[in-house]
């Protein structure tokens, strides 16, 4: 239930301030391009797991003939190559588009909807009593148009595009791991748990102290701008020395806080290489123990290429996921 009513909540933030009919068809354009631009490099994938699988069989027929190929199979083999190259080279523009398409478009809905945001909360203040204003904080509306308003416009921007793109690359590089090798794609799949464990661990404890840095910077700057205010009482009363005290405490704690957040990452980004990589090279182990397999059988589905195929992308759409949350978490 928090989950739905959070994505809810923030598809009715990205609605807000009465978007125009170009407003949306630029979200659309803008999820959409998000989407797609997830798809080419799986495929790209594929083609590279196929040209190693040329490869591999065009050294094998050289060594079993003793000599060099035939003009023939040259050509045919130098033909088969180049159209995979060219495919490879269309999907990477393909990629290159989506990608600067939905940055584009996202980066612009955010602008726009926080231009939105600004015009109806000043509309709104102007529209209040004289004795509305006597109540609020000094600075308050000038943070809430400015720092608040930037933080709605970061994330709801490219980190948005990004996260949806990461989410359609590690879907479509299962669906195409299962196709070329369902036993080697089902060993990988159980990594998911341990990346999104440490992924929602590490970006809790990142958050946390965020937040916290974030606080002692505000009581900092609130002790800062409050005593520069009222300097002449200040040294009225002596105050400096205490005041100081106060200022150094805060920035201290900030500090603190700080370390520990950066070190939160260290830990998160450190642990998920390094499952990434343990994984790596459990999967080219049982590669090589299915490629064996054919080896000794002469028959079966493994392939060198098929194998590629599988690990590359999927040691990619692993990573993905967690970085996706985190695009949108900081």
């Amino acid at each position: 239930m928090k989950v739905t009513s959070t994505l809810a909540g923030y598809v009715r933030l990205l609605l807000a301030g009465n978007p125009t009919t170009g407003d949306l068809c630029m979200l659309v354009a803008a999820i959409l391009s998000a989407i797609a631009s997830g798809v080419p490099f799986p495929l790209i994938g594929i083609f590279f797991g196929e040209l190693l699988n040329d490869f591999n069989e065009a050294s094998c027929a050289e060594d079993a003939s003793s000599g060099s190929l035939t003009d023939e199979e040259a050509d045919a083999y130098q033909g088969d190559v180049n159209d995979k190259i060219l495919m490879i080279v269309y999907l990477a523009i393909a990629q290159f588009v989506l990608i600067y398409a939905h940055l584009t478009c996202w980066a612009l809905y955010g602008s726009r909807l926080a231009q939105r945001l600004r015009e109806r909360y000043l509309q709104r203040l102007l529209r209040q009593e004289p004795s509305f204003f006597d109540k609020l904080p000094p600075g308050e509306v000038a943070s809430r148009l400015s720092a608040d308003i930037q933080t709605i416009r970061s994330g709801t921007s490219e980190k948005v595009g990004i996260c949806l793109s990461s989410v359609a690359f590690f879907v479509t590089a299962y669906i195409v791991a299962f196709i070329k090798n369902h036993e080697l794609a089902a060993m990988l799949i159980s990594l998911i748990p341990a990346y999104f464990l440490m992924s929602f661990v590490g970006s809790h404890y990142i958050e946390k102290f965020s937040g916290l840095v974030a606080e002692h910077a505000g009581t900092a700057a609130s002790i800062a701008s409050e005593a520069l205010s009222n300097v002449v009482v200040v040294q009225a009363f002596g105050a400096n020395n205490r005041l100081e005290k106060k200022f150094a405490d805060a920035l201290d704690a900030g500090k603190r806080a700080g370390l520990k957040k950066a070190l939160a990452v260290g830990i998160q980004s450190g642990v998920m290489y390094f499952i990434a990589y343990s994984a790596n090279g459990l999967a080219f182990w049982q590669g090589s123990r299915d490629i064996a397999k054919v080896a000794e059988h002469g028959h079966g589905g493994a392939s060198v290429g098929a194998t590629f195929t599988v690990i590359f992308i999927l040691i990619e759409g692993e990573l993905s996921q967690p970085k996706a949350f985190q695009e949108l978490e900081y």
